[in-house]
């Protein structure tokens, strides 16, 4: 085919991969009501999505040279349709779980049938700076609109409908595979049977058992109940014989000498770290939808400026790798950009505010999240073979997609929580029927009330709950302060950190010569010294 036709199949093959899930985030809220289901059920199937991603890395070159790439995509569309239909029929948390696992694993497969060709057309000679700067403003804005789209549909219609939608395209998808795709090998076919399938089955259930502590821990109660408990500790009884496999078998499947890598390490550190940072759209989403009182489309209209944010973000990190610019500057900028999104918000947690306001520090965030993603997508590849970076890629998007967000979202979720309530009594201790601020809320609702016809119990109930609503807005605003205030100061080590972390090694020779340049300066400062004291 011609080369804009297959860009055109490329790009209309990617899209559908990249925004198709098994749990829209941004629909939990009507699934849980309609399904009758809790909110742990359906977070703990979408991070069962990424760690399905994670899971399949060390497969994925072994099974892109053993099957075809036209069998490999037809498989994934077709299975895209099975899977989402199940996601949308379905009521147990379990079935959910399992099938979300099973089409984040599908997606990698197929995403690295279509990274590969476009990897090439962007940078043909495999530079990742200018391939990362293009692919990852594009993946982000997809998922910003894809999110944007189904809050849409679901508030139109029903959120049942946007699996309806990604069925058919599914299927279209399939079709257009079908038709256009070659019938060639990859490769080499490199034999299956080699594979460590019992390292994988223990990998998976390792990050499913952490999956299950984090997403129903507060629920719970944590370590008080006995299914908890009895998590953690298959937990760690799985993660040491997963450990102690891959350090005796001869092909493992993670090859764990990655860890001994320091630009790996500190990849981790820090993408880790930018969970805190990304996390806190939660406390963001409770301050729009909470207090301000805006609806779930308003709130998701809000989030597309974060794609403005990344746009600038791609355009700066090309610029900068161009002029082949340091690691630690471009990383600095984009931690510095999610501490000022931080900053700004702090300042404006309020009962009334203009949501023209919100617009600037979300496309800081924006701006900050691709920057981090590029720059640390990059560092972790440094100077790693074809086995070292699908290890390093697996770990990447383990801690990047599940644990730094599991981790974090339920450290800002508990912390709100205990915010709130502890606010609350602060609050409600200084309140009696002489307070100011209580006889100017109770009281006109009371009068509103009674001359409505209500009962003088009925109408003071009313003007009760008046009141305990307003107490619930201002500590869930003190809470979220607190929170923001915290992540502020937590930001201010971090770049502190970027700072002192060597990215590149250090260049003895250089130091030397600025060491012997700074002692000829001192030497010809003295001689001048001592010319001046000896001159007549």
């Amino acid at each position: 085919m011609p080369k804009p036709v297959q860009l055109l199949l490329i790009f209309s093959l990617m899209v559908p991969l990249l925004t198709i899930n098994g749990i829209y985030t941004s629909n939990i809220g009507e699934m849980t009501g309609s399904l009758g289901i809790m909110t742990d059920d359906l977070m703990m199937a979408n991070y069962a999505a990424m760690i399905g991603m994670a899971v399949a890395f060390p497969l994925l070159l072994r099974v892109k040279q053993y099957f075809k790439s036209k069998d490999i995509l037809l498989t994934i569309f077709l299975s895209f349709a099975l899977l989402n239909y199940i996601s949308s029929t379905t009521d147990h948390p379990a079935i959910l779980t399992t099938a979300n696992f099973m089409l984040g694993a599908l997606k990698m497969f197929g995403m690295i049938e279509i990274i590969i060709p476009i990897m090439f057309i962007i940078s043909p000679t495999g530079d990742r700076a200018k391939f990362y700067s293009v692919f990852y403003p594009i993946s982000i804005g997809l998922g910003m609109i894809s999110g944007y789209l189904t809050t849409e549909l679901a508030f139109d219609s029903n959120w049942q409908h946007i699996y309806q939608f990604a069925i058919p395209i599914s299927l279209l998808c399939a079709l257009l595979v079908l038709i256009f795709n070659h019938d060639y090998y990859g490769g080499k076919r490199v034999p299956l049977y080699q594979f460590d399938w019992i390292s994988l089955v223990l990998y998976s259930s390792v990050l499913m058992l952490i999956n299950y502590v984090f997403s129903y821990g507060k629920t719970f109660n944590w370590l008080d109940s006995l299914n908890i408990k009895a998590a953690l500790i298959s937990f760690v009884i799985l993660s040491i014989w997963f450990v102690q496999r891959q350090l005796t078998l001869k092909r493992p499947y993670i090859s764990l000498s990655i860890l001994k890598k320091k630009n790996v390490n500190g990849a981790i550190f820090f993408i880790f770290l930018m969970g805190l940072f990304n996390s806190s759209s939660s406390i963001q989403s409770a301050f729009t939808t909470g207090i301000l009182k805006y609806s779930t489309q308003i709130n998701s209209e809000l989030n597309l400026m974060m794609i403005g944010g990344c746009i600038l973000g791609g355009l700066l990190c090309f610029i900068w790798f161009k002029k082949q610019k340091g690691l630690k500057g471009i990383v600095f900028i984009g931690f510095s950009a999610f501490i000022a999104y931080h900053i700004i918000l702090y300042f404006m947690f309020s009962s009334v505010i203009d949501i023209n306001y919100l617009l600037f520090p979300i496309l800081l965030k924006g701006l900050g999240m691709t920057i981090i993603f590029i720059s640390i997508g990059i560092y972790a590849a440094e100077k790693l073979g074809m086995a070292d970076m699908m290890a390093s890629a697996s770990l990447l998007v383990l801690f990047r997609s599940f644990f730094g967000p599991l981790f974090w979202g339920s450290v800002l979720s508990f912390q709100l929580y205990a915010g709130q309530m502890e606010h609350t009594a602060k609050i409600v201790q200084h309140i009696d029927v002489n307070d100011p601020l209580y006889v100017s809320r109770v009281s006109p609702v009371v009068q509103g009330a009674m001359a409505q016809g209500k009962s003088i119990e009925a109408a003071q109930s009313m003007g009760i709950q008046s009141m305990w609503g307003a107490v619930q807005v201002q500590a869930t605003l003190a809470a979220s302060k607190d929170i923001f205030g915290h992540i502020v100061l937590i930001g201010g080590i971090t770049l502190l950190a970027v700072l002192l972390y060597p990215f590149a090694p250090i260049n003895l020779r250089r130091l030397v010569s600025i060491r012997k340049k700074f002692r000829r300066k001192e030497f010809v400062k003295e001689e001048e010294e001592m010319m001046a004291a000896v001159a007549p």
